[in-house]
C-alpha cells in the first residue's frame, strides 16, 4: 500500500512524503520534516507499523509533548483527529482516504504568556429569596397538586438515575478507537451495552464486540474486539479491494489457459475471470498455438477490464518426399503414412524416419519453425551385402575396389546391385582377386588361397660352423636359403661369440648375398665390414618420409629433482635399448596424411591455418595416427604393427617391423642421447631461455592470442611451421623440440619413483586410459614444457599435437 503523507506549514507550504519516507522527524533540526522552532534539534519521530502511524518522543528531550492535551514519554498510536502540541505550536493529524495530513499552526503568543482575557459580557444578577418583601401576601391552596408533586418527583428521580448511569458508565468505560484504511462507507459496532460515539471515539464497557466495516469496492469486514482496562482501544483494520474482472476477447475462439506469473488462474470460456489487483504478467495458451504474452496492471474494485488475444498458430505444413516413394513415415516414433506426406507440425525439434521394404532405414532430425513451410525430399539407399572373407594364410589384407577394409577374418558391407572387386594380399603371398554382385541384405562368404612366394638369400657367416635361427626355428647350416617373401628375424651364433640378429626381407625374382662376421666376447673392435648386411642409414616410407636408422644403448630417462621445470613424472629411470629402429627425421605433413584421409582438416587458430601441405597434420587423435600407420604398412608389404582390439589397438604378437609410433624410451633417445657428449636438457645449446632462434615456440608474433610467451623471441611463426624449417638435434631429427608435441606408442605411467626399471625395448604399460606425449610446441614457452625430459599425455586429438613414423629395423 503507497500511501501520500502531507506535512502543510505556514513557512515551507506543502511538502509530499511516502510511507517510504517514514519515519518523519519532528523538531528544529536542518533534517526535520515537521519544524518547531521552539523543539530540541529533535523532539519525536513519526513511524510506521503494520500500514498504521505512531508518535515516539526523543529521549532525554526537554521539551515537553503533549497527545490529546496528556503528557506522553512513550509511543503512541495516531488516530485520525489526533493533535500533538507543544509550548508554541499544535500538529493536528487526519486520514482523508489514502492521504495523511499533518497541518502545523503557531499558538498565539499572548495566550502562551499567560494575559489573563475577562468574556465581554457580564453575568446576569440573580435574585435571592431574601430580597422579596416577607410582606406579599401567600395564597395557600389545599387538597390539590399531590398527584402533581408526586410525577415531578418521579421525574426528578429518573433523571437523576440516567445521570447516575450515565456518570457511572463514563467512569467505568474505555475509550475505543477503529481506524479504517482507507475511509470506510460505514463502521458498526454491536453489542451490549452498546457503546457511544463521541467525535472519533466509542465509549464501551469492558467486553467483546462485534465489528462490521464495509466500503464499496472493497471486501467487507467482519471481526470482533475485545475492549479491555486501558486508556487506548486501538483496533486497526486494513480493507482488501475486490478482485477486478478481466474479460478475454480471443482470435480465434476456443479454450484458452490464463496464467498470472506462471500460476493458473483460470480458463475460459467463459470469457470472464476474477483477478487480484495489482500488476500481472499474464501468459494466454491453448494447444496448437503460440503462447501470448501481456502485461497489465488490474484496478481491481469489481472494475472490468478487457484484453484483446490473438493467438498465432505453432505449426508449419511440412512435405516429406522419397525416392522411390512408398515409405512408412515415422515422426518421433509414431507411424503417420506413406511418402509422400504433408503434416502440420508443431514448432520444436522432431526425429524422422523413413522405411522401406529392402532399403536402408533413413533418419534425420528437424526443426520446424511457426509459419515456415518446409519440403524434405529423401533419397532411400538399398540394403548393403554382407562378405564373409577368410584365406588360406591369416591375416590376409582385404580391399575392396581399392580401399582397405580390414584383415581376414573380416566380413565387409558391399552396397548392392553394384560390381564390387574384392583383393587379398599377405607380405610373403601372392594377391587374388574376385568380383562380387550382392543382392539388397544378401549374406555371402569367400575363401581365397593365396599362393606364398619365395626369394633367395645366400647367407654366410664367421666363423665357420655358426648356428642360424629363423623366426626361432633353428636351421641346420648357413648358405642358401629359400625364404618367404615377408620380414624374417635371422640369429648367428657360435660358442665364444657375441650372437647377432638382423631382420631379411626376400624378394621374389633376385637373390641376396648377406654376410655376417660375429665379434669374439671381450673384443672391443668394430668388426669387419659386412658389406651389403650392413642395415641402410636411411629408408624411405611409401608416403614419402626419410627414416634414419638409430642403435641405441642404454640410457637414463627423465630428470633430476633439483631440475629447474621437473615435474614429478619425470622421475629417473635407466632405460635399456638393444633392438636396432628407425625413426622419421621429421613429423608426418599434412599432405601426407592426405594420402590416407583426404577429407581431414587440420583446422585454424586466432586466423591462422594449420592446414598447410607442409605443416606437421594435427587435430588427428593417437587412433588416426595408427590406422595411418597400418595403411603405410600395407601400402609397402609390411604386416601391420597394430592389430584392432576393442575400441583401440594393440601391438601384433610376434612384433613385427610394420610401421608404428615411437616408444617413449626410443623418442626420448634420439632427442636426447643420439649424436650427444651427454644427455641434453633442451633442445638448444645453454641454458634457459633460448639465445639464438632454434625451434618454434610461444613468440611474440603470438603474444595475442597465448597467455605465455617468451619475451623478446621471434621465430617467425605464430602457429605450426613447415616441417624442418629449424636445424636439426645432434641426431638429425628435426622438430624434436617445437612446432608440435607427438604421440608416443606408450599408455601414459606417472614414474614418479627413482627406483623403477623396465625390461629391454619397453613399450610402456600394457594397458591404460591415455597415451604419452613428448615434445613442445608452438603453443609452450615455459622452463617446464621447453625441457626435452618434459612428459604429458592425452586421450583425444589437439591442435598442437602431431606424429612421426618409426619402425625396427
Amino acid at each position: 500500500m503507497k500511501r501520500s503523507i502531507i506535512v502543510r506549514q505556514a513557512a515551507a507550504g506543502e511538502v509530499h512524503f511516502t510511507d517510504e519516507d517514514l519515519p518523519l522527524a519532528v523538531g528544529s533540526g536542518a533534517d526535520a520534516q515537521i519544524r518547531l522552532s521552539s523543539a530540541d534539534d529533535e523532539a519525536a519521530h513519526i513511524g510506521v507499523s503494520g500500514g498504521h502511524l505512531f508518535i515516539q518522543p526523543v529521549a532525554g528531550c526537554d521539551l515537553p509533548l503533549f497527545h490529546n492535551n496528556r503528557y506522553f514519554t512513550s509511543s503512541v498510536w495516531l488516530k485520525s483527529g489526533d493533535e500533538i502540541r507543544s509550548s508554541r505550536h499544535s500538529v493536528k493529524y487526519e486520514m482523508k482516504g489514502d492521504y495523511l495530513i499533518f497541518t502545523v499552526t503557531a499558538i498565539e503568543s499572548g495566550a502562551a504568556a499567560g494575559v489573563l482575557t475577562p468574556p465581554q459580557e457580564l453575568p446576569e444578577k440573580k435574585v435571592r429569596n431574601d430580597d422579596i418583601s416577607s410582606e406579599l401576601p401567600v395564597e395557600v391552596e389545599t387538597g390539590r397538586g399531590s398527584s402533581g408533586t408526586g410525577f415531578v418527583t418521579a421525574l426528578i428521580g429518573g433523571i437523576f438515575l440516567l445521570t447516575l448511569l450515565a456518570v457511572l458508565f463514563v467512569v467505568l468505560a474505555q475509550p475505543l478507537v477503529v481506524e479504517v484504511t482507507p475511509q470506510p462507507d460505514t463502521v458498526s459496532i454491536s453489542g451490549f451495552p452498546p457503546c457511544v460515539k463521541i467525535a472519533s471515539r466509542r465509549l464501551c464497557l469492558q467486553g467483546t464486540y462485534g465489528v462490521t466495516v464495509q466500503k464499496d469496492g472493497y471486501q467487507s469486514f467482519a471481526g470482533t474486539v475485545t475492549v479491555a482496562e486501558s486508556t487506548d482501544n486501538f483496533f486497526p483494520v486494513v480493507l482488501e479491494k475486490l478482485p477486478g474482472i478481466l474479460s478475454l476477447s480471443v482470435i480465434p475462439n476456443g479454450t484458452v489457459s490464463v496464467y498470472s506469473d506462471d500460476q493458473l488462474i483460470g480458463k475460459t470460456p467463459p470469457g470472464k475471470i476474477e483477478i487480484a489487483p495489482g500488476h500481472h504478467i499474464l501468459k494466454i495458451t491453448r494447444k496448437r498455438y503460440q503462447p501470448f504474452l501481456t502485461e497489465i496492471d488490474i484496478i481491481g474494485e469489481g472494475v472490468a477490464q478487457e484484453i484483446d488475444v490473438s493467438l498465432q498458430p505453432d505449426w508449419a505444413a511440412i512435405t516429406f518426399n522419397s525416392v522411390p516413394q512408398g515409405a512408412a513415415l515415422l515422426l518421433d516414433g509414431k507411424k503417420y503414412g506413406q511418402t509422400p506426406l504433408s503434416l502440420d507440425l508443431l514448432s520444436g525439434d522432431h526425429q524422422v524416419a523413413m522405411i522401406k521394404e529392402l532399403f536402408s532405414e533413413t533418419s534425420f532430425d528437424i526443426t520446424v519453425k511457426a509459419g515456415q513451410p518446409e519440403t524434405y525430399g529423401v533419397t532411400l539407399h538399398l540394403l548393403p551385402g554382407y562378405l564373409a572373407v577368410t584365406s588360406t594364410h591369416e591375416k590376409s589384407a582385404v580391399s575392396v575396389d581399392q580401399k582397405y577394409r580390414g584383415i581376414t577374418p573380416v566380413t565387409v558391407t558391399l552396397s548392392s546391385g553394384d560390381e564390387h572387386k574384392i583383393v587379398l594380399s599377405a607380405p610373403g603371398y601372392g594377391s587374388g582377386s574376385k568380383t562380387f554382385v550382392l543382392k539388397p541384405g544378401e549374406e555371402r562368404k569367400l575363401h581365397m588361397s593365396l599362393e606364398q612366394e619365395r626369394g633367395t638369400v645366400y647367407l654366410t657367416a664367421n666363423p665357420p660352423g655358426a648356428q642360424l635361427t629363423i623366426d626361432g626355428k633353428s636351421y641346420a647350416a648357413v648358405g642358401k636359403l629359400r625364404l618367404s617373401t615377408q620380414p624374417h628375424r635371422v640369429e648367428v651364433s657360435a660358442p665364444g661369440y657375441i650372437s647377432e640378429t638382423r631382420s631379411i626381407l626376400p624378394r621374389i625374382g633376385f637373390s641376396q648375398q648377406i654376410f655376417i662376421d660375429l665379434r669374439a666376447e671381450g673384443s672391443s673392435g668394430a668388426g669387419a665390414e659386412r658389406g651389403s648386411s650392413l642395415p641402410e642409414k636411411i629408408i624411405k616410407t611409401p608416403g614419402g618420409q626419410d627414416l634414419l636408422y638409430v642403435q641405441p644403448a642404454s640410457f637414463t630417462m627423465g630428470a633430476s629433482r633439483r631440475e629447474a621445470g621437473r615435474r614429478a613424472n619425470e622421475g629417473k629411470r635407466t632405460v635399456t635399448m638393444k633392438r636396432d629402429y628407425y625413426l622419421a627425421e621429421k613429423p608426418v605433413t599434412n599432405r601426407q596424411y592426405r594420402e590416407f584421409d583426404s577429407k581431414h582438416t587440420s583446422g585454424t587458430v586466432a586466423g591462422q591455418t594449420l592446414d598447410g601441405d607442409q605443416q606437421p597434420v594435427v587435430n588427428i587423435s593417437w587412433e588416426e595416427a595408427v590406422k595411418y600407420l597400418n595403411w603405410l604398412s600395407l601400402k609397402d608389404n609390411l604386416l601391420p604393427f597394430y592389430i584392432k582390439k576393442g575400441n583401440s589397438f594393440v601391438p601384433a604378437e610376434p612384433l613385427n617391423n610394420g610401421y608404428r609410433l615411437p616408444s617413449e624410451a626410443e623418442w626420448s633417445f634420439s632427442a636426447r642421447m643420439l649424436g650427444a657428449e651427454k644427455i641434453r636438457r633442451y633442445p638448444w645449446d645453454g641454458g634457459f631461455p633460448p639465445r639464438t632462434v632454434s625451434g618454434n615456440y610461444g613468440d611474440e608474433s603470438a603474444r595475442s592470442f597465448l597467455p605465455v610467451i617468451i619475451n623478446g623471441y621471434r621465430d617467425s611463426f605464430a602457429v605450426s611451421s613447415p616441417v624442418g624449417s629449424f636445424p636439426a638435434n645432434p641426431g638429425g631429427f628435426f622438430d624434436m623440440g617445437g612446432n608440435v608435441g607427438e604421440w608416443c606408442h606408450d599408455y601414459y605411467s606417472a614414474y614418479a619413483g627413482s627406483s623403477f626399471r623396465s625390461s629391454p625395448d619397453p613399450l610402456g604399460p600394457s594397458a591404460g586410459t591415455h597415451r604419452v606425449i613428448r615434445g613442445s610446441s608452438w603453443r609452450d614457452a615455459s622452463i617446464t614444457e621447453l625441457r626435452l625430459s618434459y612428459r604429458t599425455y592425452r586421450r583425444t586429438a589437439r591442435d598442437n599435437v602431431g606424429f612421426r613414423v618409426a619402425r625396427y629395423r
